[in-house]
């Protein structure tokens, strides 16, 4: 039920996927200008000195080899292990060298990614906006008029999404690290992948809509997200893995198909459907009326009992 509100609500807000695209364009053609004149020449040179091209090319030596049968495996697997040797040794000897590009691009990418959760505020503040009184409002209104909170929001979402990446990269590479066969190990890696993702947007669903729609204090608004009854967990996680995996296949089958054209429009469309399934999960939550469509209201039960009821009939159906 929720699910299939927030995608009535989707076309009703389908153009703002448009202006999300647009804001995030010019945000990183803006790091990106930068990062040429800061960043390119020192990763031109690590690139050229530590062969981590030639590591990088023997290692799809390899996986052509996997899915290749009959492919001679020895021959990429011994130029891999050379490559990595020669990598190895010369990380060791420029260790703090590539200690410090790896921060500047980590600056750029969570400057990056600040600003993008600046936008998926606004983009919540239109989707509530529209749920709560049917009002249009403009994405760059959105953006400024409440700057301060959403810049608080950003560092918050940011800081958690980190850890939760890095979990998911550290468990990721141990399975493929553990799983023997190759086409196994990819699968676990990004099931595991997506489970974790799905868990973290369990626990960050109410944030944004506890912000703008109950305009909790940000810290507040924090707490109150990650205080997941454990049936609603079930529901909701239930709910983000769908999401992900329809939305992961969206977009590697646009990204493929329209030689990543395509993804100029399955990105920010996935980010609208996120979003706007955060302020339906919160809504039903907590018992709030709102619009699909002016002429459609969708009136959540006043407890727990009813909407188990609801799903049950729903389930019959």
């Amino acid at each position: 039920m929720r699910l299939k509100n927030a995608i009535k609500l989707i076309f009703a807000n389908f153009g703002a996927t448009y202006k999300v695209l647009i804001y995030k364009l010019i945000v990183f053609a803006v790091l990106a200008a930068v990062g040429v004149f800061v960043l390119l020449p020192n990763f031109n040179q690590l690139l050229e000195a530590s062969s981590l091209n030639k590591l990088l090319s023997a290692f799809g030596e390899i996986v052509k080899s996997i899915f290749k049968p009959g492919s001679e495996i020895s021959a990429a697997q011994q130029a891999f292990s050379d490559n990595l040797a020669a990598f190895t040794t010369y990380i060791r000897e420029n260790v703090w060298q590539i200690v410090g590009l790896a921060g500047a691009f980590s600056l750029f990418y969570f400057v990056g990614m600040f600003f993008t959760n600046i936008a998926n505020f606004s983009l919540g503040k239109m989707v509530n906006d529209y749920m709560s009184s049917l009002t249009n409002t403009g994405f760059t209104v959105g953006v400024f008029n409440s700057l301060g909170k959403a810049s608080l929001y950003s560092l918050i979402e940011l800081a958690i999404s980190l850890v939760f990446y890095v979990a998911a990269v550290c468990l990721c590479f141990f399975i493929l690290w553990l799983v023997p066969y190759a086409l196994a190990a990819i699968f676990l890696a990004l099931l595991a992948a997506g489970m974790l993702l799905s868990v973290k947007q369990v626990f960050m669903s109410d944030f944004m809509p506890n912000v703008i729609a109950d305009k909790m204090r940000t810290d507040k608004a924090f707490r109150e997200s990650v205080k997941v009854p454990a049936h609603d967990f079930i529901r909701k996680f239930n709910n983000y893995f769908t999401i992900n995996i329809i939305m992961l296949y969206a977009n590697i089958s646009f990204a493929v198909f329209t030689v990543g054209t395509g993804l100029l429009l399955t990105l920010p469309l996935t980010t609208l459907i996120i979003t706007t399934f955060r302020f339906v999960s919160q809504y039903t939550t907590t018992r709030k009326k709102y619009y699909l469509a002016p002429d459609e209201i969708v009136r959540p039960p006043k407890s727990e009992d009813e909407e188990e009821d609801l799903f049950k009939k729903i389930d019959e159906e």
